[in-house]
């Protein structure tokens, strides 16, 4: 080992990049550490009188007791010949980060991008030693910088799911910053009819979406740049939705990260109103995203002809499988294809000769409207070719939604 540390030394090199080519040595230290007692352990071998071929201004400082025709040979070293002493400037661009950040955030990891220059000697510091014990100079300068702006920035290195990630140009040192989401997870209500769910049919076709609701005093609050709403499913825009239907808004560049929640559910009020608010995580959106919970539906269906009460017995026939083709008011935008539903329960009462209301329980994507009038055939079997008459969704409402774990 120490004539692997002697071929290092054939130039200046400094304690990190040093210690840096055994970083996989012993643990509780940092290579600035290893790299002083590696140069420590060589220099009692020269002062013993053992002979390398390397330069003297790697042992400047030392006081050699024994090989004094050594020492007279030791000057002033020059710059690393591997990093270029950029290990001397980690305090400063710690400094410069902190004026650099302008958002409030709890954790940070910290990148960087190497110079040409860098990746070249460290290239040629690998050829030298082997890659056995070492660890690349990209990972220490990240760490080294990281522990620097956990004092003074007092925030922790969060390496899964950081509030922001710090990158460090290494050639220029240049720093940009990178804000992630913030998500907030919750329940809502909608309590009235036409409004669509997601901000995509507004401005021009509807004033103002759950979404938009929704995401108002939260964007407020967080200073976010913008907002997307990740919902349980969705529901039709003519519909309500009295069941608590979990969703996940998704804010982009926030400023402020804690916010006042209890607060921020009191404001939303009126059309929509939520409940349960609390951060989450893209892992929650990807599990509300992927999750497929059973629906309750209530339902007024308006008949084209009065049918008898004892008729409407026929509607149990629903139970089952249900044989859906993508309906034809959304084949423009969906892929045209054939998909079976699960119908749970269903009730009904009658009230009039012409209209009835529904109760149904059914697993996710069934489309409730086409159940109803059949689509010319899209849907199999349906309300309207059980009961032989025209049939059409009057209203509907979501009354019940599984919940989900989260």
């Amino acid at each position: 080992m120490l004539d692997t540390i002697a071929k290092i030394l054939e130039k200046y090199t400094c304690n990190s990049c040093l210690g840096r080519s055994f970083a996989q040595l012993l643990s509780g230290y940092s290579n600035e550490e290893r790299g002083k007692t590696l140069r420590t352990a060589l220099a009692m071998e020269i002062d013993s009188g053992k002979e390398f071929e390397l330069e003297p201004s790697n042992f400047y400082g030392f006081k050699f007791r024994n090989n004094e025709e050594f020492a007279k040979k030791i000057k002033q070293p020059g710059k690393c010949w591997v990093c270029n002493n950029l290990f001397e400037n980690l305090d400063k661009i710690a400094v410069k980060v902190k004026n650099k950040v302008k958002v409030e955030f709890k954790t940070f990891l910290v990148g960087s991008r190497p110079s040409k220059n860098l990746i070249e000697k460290e290239e040629e510091l690998w050829e030298k030693v082997g890659i056995d014990w070492c660890e690349p100079l990209k990972a220490e300068i990240n760490r080294e910088i990281g522990k620097r702006l956990e004092k003074i920035l007092k925030a922790k290195v969060d390496l899964k799911k950081p509030d922001i990630v710090i990158l460090i140009d290494l050639e220029n040192f240049g720093i940009s910053i990178k804000v992630n989401p913030l998500y907030i997870f919750g329940y809502y209500k909608k309590l009235v009819r036409g409004i669509p769910q997601c901000k995509w049919g507004t401005p021009k076709k509807y004033r103002t979406s759950v979404e938009q609701i929704i995401a108002k005093p939260i964007i407020s609050a967080t200073k976010g740049k913008n907002y997307k709403l990740h919902g349980a499913g969705r529901e039709d825009i003519s519909a309500r939705c009295l069941a608590c239907r979990a969703f996940v808004l998704e804010i982009l560049e926030p400023k402020k990260r804690a916010v006042d929640l209890k607060k921020i559910t009191k404001q939303i009020k009126g059309k929509v109103v939520v409940k349960s608010l609390k951060y989450a995580d893209m892992a929650t959106v990807r599990k509300i995203k992927s999750a497929k919970p059973d629906k309750t539906y209530k339902v007024i269906v308006q008949l084209e002809k009065a049918v008898d009460k004892k008729d409407l017995k026929k509607l149990k026939m629903l139970i089952g499988t249900i044989q859906q083709r993508t309906p034809s008011r959304v084949v423009h935008r969906r892929a045209d294809m054939l998909r079976k539903r699960e119908i749970k329960t269903i009730g009904w009462k009658r009230v009039s000769k012409k209209e009835i209301e529904m109760k149904i329980k059914a697993a996710a994507g069934l489309y409730i409207k086409e159940l109803i009038s059949g689509d010319n055939g899209r849907t199999k079997p349906s309300i309207a070719e059980l009961l032989g008459c025209k049939a059409e969704c009057k209203e509907l409402d979501v009354i019940g939604i599984e919940k989900i774990k989260i």
